[in-house]
């Protein structure tokens, strides 16, 4: 079983780089819905691109609020079962699988789009690129914090029967 230290430090690390990349893509994504809000979508799927950039938005609130939640109570809190395993696999479950839905649509819809040609029609073309890049890092450090968690709790489950569930070793 991991020391509660290593755990400490594994989960401030990959909540704190979760929560920068969330707040990167959630200050992206909102000023994207701002500037289209107010100059109108691309011509080309105005439907498809208002959809995909506020579900990255959801994503992203979701994320940053969970994130700070998670990581300053668990430093606080961490031995507190209002902090154990379960409650942070949901949050971090639902904002991987908005990250993901997002970031593949959006990459679907902008994958054939060069910048460079597409002229006045597509004003933010490049910031919608950075936007799914920026959530593609996010989907992936979710997933690696998704397998921490669940590593935790299977390690938990051994070795102290299902009654475990905070994310220290005790």
């Amino acid at each position: 079983m991991p020391s509660d230290r290593a755990v400490r430090i594994s989960h401030s690390v990959l909540f704190g780089l979760t929560l920068l990349v969330s707040i990167i893509a959630l200050i992206i994504s909102a000023t994207l819905v701002a500037h289209y809000n107010n100059e109108g979508y691309p011509p080309v799927h105005t439907g498809a691109y208002t959809a995909r950039i506020r579900i990255l938005l959801v994503a992203s609130v979701w994320t940053v609020f969970f994130g700070i939640i998670l990581t300053v109570g668990f430093q606080l809190l961490g031995t507190h079962l209002a902090f154990g395993i379960l409650s942070h696999l949901i949050p971090t479950t639902i904002g991987f699988i908005l990250y993901l839905i997002g970031s593949a649509s959006l990459t679907g819809l902008t994958a054939k789009i060069d910048c460079g040609k597409s002229g006045d029609g597509f004003s933010r073309c490049g910031v919608v690129k950075g936007l799914v890049v920026v959530s593609w890092i996010d989907t992936i450090i979710l997933l690696i914090t998704l397998i921490f968690l669940i590593t935790l709790a299977f390690i938990a489950r051994g070795r102290y029967g299902v009654h475990k569930s905070t994310l220290y070793a005790d």
